[in-house]
């Protein structure tokens, strides 16, 4: 818990106080049972901090809470939300066992590729946890993948790619007039025309590098926008991955599954990957 000075928490800190998801944290602040107090703004979203004192109250409150949530649920859904509860169950089980053997099995590897493992474990989580709607996680899978980019090698398990990608058409004032007289997207009239010579042109904007991550039969992927990159490496030269190039930009990762997030609690996961920059701190 803060000092009563401030008095505020963030989800994380919500989550790791009532053992409860992020998801759980917004519904109790859609019913009234929590206030956001304060709004802190990052480069990739908002992070919303709650009073210590409300959570600690809700506390209390919290079992009574969750056996109404569920009894709603049912009522509603029926079979479905009891198969639905037995998924979670049997997916929190399931992530907490293999995540104490891969914690165990990393006591096997060299010093270094431990550390990078274990970093890309709880970088897997966080990506979860980002697209399920935490999108201010982003800011700190930047500075993970810039670590691993500069203190790390293919002797550690680490290989970086670079993924070459097409690039991006930004429509002039006049051609999205066409675009909309002709009832056509924007998308849809850059494909069909790929715009004038006076539309904006991005090239290679879709392209990534992807981060693999492998030792024995443990393997994480991970991508980050090339523009952004590129500064982690210096001028050094980064193979660039074999096979067809993309066709186009698309997203990686899933939301977190529920039996996931009660699993590995979003709060263990910042704090384990502040540790691991930590370590290499200069």
């Amino acid at each position: 818990m803060p000092d009563a000075a401030r008095d505020l928490l963030s989800t994380a800190e919500v989550c790791r106080v009532l053992g409860i998801t992020p998801r759980e944290v917004y519904r109790l602040a859609a019913e009234g049972y929590l206030e956001i107090k304060r709004v802190h703004r990052c480069k990739h979203g908002n992070i919303p901090f709650f009073s210590g004192r409300q959570v600690e109250s809700v506390r209390c409150e919290l079992p009574r809470i969750l056996r109404r949530w569920e009894g709603e649920e049912g009522a509603e859904k029926g079979a479905a939300a009891a198969w639905k509860r037995l998924k979670d169950w049997r997916s929190y089980h399931r992530t907490k066992l293999r995540k104490e053997r891969f914690l165990q099995a990393l006591d096997d590897l060299p010093e270094k590729s431990g550390f990078l493992l274990r970093g890309a474990y709880y970088l897997y989580h966080l990506n979860h946890y980002a697209k399920a709607g935490e999108a201010y996680l982003y800011d700190l899978k930047e500075k993970v993948l810039a670590l691993m980019a500069t203190h790390f090698t293919p002797e550690d398990g680490l290989q970086i790619y670079f993924v070459p990608g097409p690039g991006r058409v930004r429509l002039c004032p006049a051609c999205r007039r066409r675009a909309r007289s002709q009832r056509k997207t924007y998308v849809e009239y850059i494909r069909l025309t790929g715009g004038c010579p006076c539309c904006q042109r991005d090239e290679g904007y879709y392209s990534l590098y992807e981060f693999q991550i492998e030792s024995g039969e443990h393997r994480f992927c991970f991508h980050s926008p090339a523009q952004l990159g590129r500064k982690w490496f210096k001028g050094k030269e980064i193979p660039q991955k074999e096979g067809r190039e993309r066709e186009g930009g698309y997203p990686f990762g899933r939301p977190i599954f529920p039996g996931e997030a009660a699993a590995v609690n979003l709060a263990e996961v910042i704090e384990e990957l502040e540790k691991f920059l930590n370590l290499f701190a200069e």
